[in-house]
């Protein structure tokens, strides 16, 4: 049996080859219906077309590379990944995602610079770049589009989209203050990668600033940082326990450690919400069916946006906004209540 060609995709797809053409290259001129007709008929018919043979005409790699400052399997990493990956291959693009979860793989990474010739646009994702990393950059001479750096050096970007962690943050503060609560606590990781700035760290600075635009104090011990281990929830109630005052609300810095949280104050007879609130961040998939009130953010589409801007950036395209800034939400479920009434003699 003979290979599939473009005229068979052409038949299959009812449109013209030249449609076709236009369709797998990712050009514009063609909807995204008509685009979704031709690779739905290349996929049936096992045509592949030669990218090799378009990069060598064009010049393009029809790669785009994506820079992760994290581990791959996180639900952050993997959430933006598909994102990234879904506005990519809707329009013909490779992508190629790199690693550098610590500051070996970073030094590694941005000696050898794999990226070079290898493709069209880089998107960096949640750290910031130094100086030296970000001319590095910049002297392969291809559009870079940040992620999740909005209060962090993106001085070398062409474009970014990202939330805003600080301001997030404070509106937090604002609503548990709202309530009642006064004594409100934070609970992080511990910094295991001391040579890399992450985004996600801004919002131990958006408590801080909350506290004071809401005239509250922070008394000693309300930050509270905890280990990557099984036992980080016991650690926590553990140090809760140990503070005096103790506070009414406490604030994590993702879901999985106020889901850790919210179980262990329960097993010691700590009720949730009634005596101590609990705030998570991201909203994961678990947290509406264990009742956790969180931070809505959702990687997956600012990560198709990403995708997007690097692609536009590629083909030499204006951007109508080169910085977006994505909307965020808080979700109060069954773990925040109001301030619990203080008990007399």
């Amino acid at each position: 049996m003979s290979e599939p060609t473009i005229y068979d995709v052409a038949r299959t797809a009812g449109v013209s080859p030249s449609t076709v053409s236009r369709a797998l290259q990712g050009k514009d001129r063609v909807s995204e219906k008509t685009r979704a007709k031709v690779f739905e008929a290349s996929s049936r018919l096992g045509f592949t077309a030669s990218k090799e043979a378009s990069r060598l005409r064009s010049g393009k790699t029809r790669r785009i590379a994506l820079i992760l400052g994290n581990y791959l399997a996180g639900w952050y990493s993997s959430e933006l990944s598909e994102g990234v990956y879904s506005a990519l291959s809707l329009c013909g693009y490779d992508l190629l995602s790199y690693r550098v979860a610590n500051m070996e793989q970073r030094e590694r990474f941005f000696a050898s610079m794999p990226v070079k010739r290898n493709a069209d646009a880089v998107i960096i994702s949640s750290f910031t770049l130094s100086d030296q990393e970000g001319q590095v950059l910049h002297t392969l001479g291809v559009p870079i589009v940040s992620v999740n750096t909005m209060h962090l050096n993106d001085n070398y970007s062409n474009a970014s989209i990202g939330i805003d962690e600080l301001g997030t943050l404070q509106g937090v503060i604002h609503q548990l203050a709202a309530i009642g609560h006064q004594r409100i606590a934070f609970i992080r990781r511990d910094y295991i990668n001391t040579d890399f700035v992450w985004d996600a760290d801004q919002r131990v600075k958006g408590y801080y600033l909350g506290m004071e635009k809401a005239d509250l104090v922070v008394p000693q011990g309300y930050e509270i940082s905890l280990p990557y281990s099984t036992d980080a929830g016991k650690i926590a109630v553990g140090k809760i326990l140990s503070l005096n005052p103790r506070p009414t609300a406490i604030c994590c810095i993702s879901d999985e450690l106020a889901i850790c949280l919210v179980h262990e104050l329960r097993h010691y007879g700590i009720r949730v919400p009634e005596d101590i609130s609990v705030m998570g961040f991201d909203d994961l998939d678990l947290a509406g069916p264990l009742g956790i009130s969180s931070v809505r953010h959702e990687p997956r589409i600012y990560g198709r946006t990403a995708g997007q801007m690097a692609i536009s950036l590629a083909k030499g395209e204006h951007l109508n906004q080169d910085r977006q800034i994505v909307d965020t939400a808080v979700i109060l479920r069954e773990t925040v209540g109001p301030v619990p009434q203080e008990k007399t003699a």
